[in-house]
């Protein structure tokens, strides 16, 4: 595994150290917190998981899968983890448009699928495995959430954000293109379209906790869209169980 390490300095404590790991059934995966015992891991769709890729997930902890995505985008699964479904847009996933507007779009409109997500994170023993299509964008904002709420501060989640482009364009380039061309999108449209596929610059995000900040930060809009705060404080206490001391 790869680690990048970004120390949260008030606490001492490595909560924040990014792991990235190969897993052959999919791309774009990353762990936070002890690279032996993290509390939390990310990735694109896992349905073609190898029984490899299964077996490690299980000796890093995962015992629950959140799977964010519209049940049109389900396929079959090549693996036992258990699943949790917790679809965010709850219709088509956007085909264009831009990712600051998907972004507050969610925040605005689905405060209680996301918080839903964030809760059955914080709930369940064992870390969880966080994944949509990509990874990118509903994995990245319910990422957000869980290690805001949690603790960790917004300059490490964006950071962590911002790995997921790199990751994400050589694997999706070519569906991508795919898509936009069968969709007709062209112009200043068809670049917009592809940054909101394939890319995760630090701006949008940003723009995103800014709007979570208005809100009354993360912590306030999990509250207020159905997490218990017991589950919070279990997050809390989670998060510093996956830490590197």
């Amino acid at each position: 595994m790869k680690r990048r390490c970004i120390t949260n300095h008030t606490k001492n404590l490595e909560t924040h150290l990014v792991n990235e790991l190969t897993l052959q059934g999919t791309y774009n995966a990353r762990s936070i917190g002890d690279p032996r015992t993290p509390w939390l891991v990310r990735t694109a769709a896992v349905d073609t998981l190898t029984a490899a890729d299964e077996h490690q997930l299980r000796d890093l902890g995962v015992t629950q899968i959140i799977d964010l995505r519209e049940t049109s985008e389900h396929a079959p699964r090549s693996h036992s983890l258990p699943v949790v479904s917790v679809p965010l847009y709850g219709a088509a996933p956007p085909a264009d448009g831009t990712l600051e507007a998907v972004y507050l779009g969610l925040l605005r409109n689905s405060g209680r699928a996301l918080a839903l997500a964030v809760t059955q994170l914080a709930v369940t023993e064992g870390a969880s495995l966080v994944h949509c299509a990509a990874g990118k964008d509903r994995t990245g904002l319910v990422v957000a959430l869980a290690r805001l709420a949690a603790g960790d501060d917004r300059a490490t989640v964006v950071a962590d954000y911002e790995l997921s482009g790199d990751r994400v364009r050589p694997q999706r380039i070519d569906l991508v293109t795919r898509q936009l061309n069968g969709l007709g999108i062209a112009g200043a449209d068809r670049a917009a379209a592809e940054r909101l596929h394939l890319d995760s610059p630090a701006a949008a995000l940003s723009l995103a906790l800014d709007e979570l900040d208005a809100l009354g930060g993360a912590t306030e809009y999990l509250l207020a869209n159905g997490t218990p705060r017991e589950a919070l404080n279990a997050l809390q206490s989670r998060a510093l169980a996956g830490a590197i001391r």
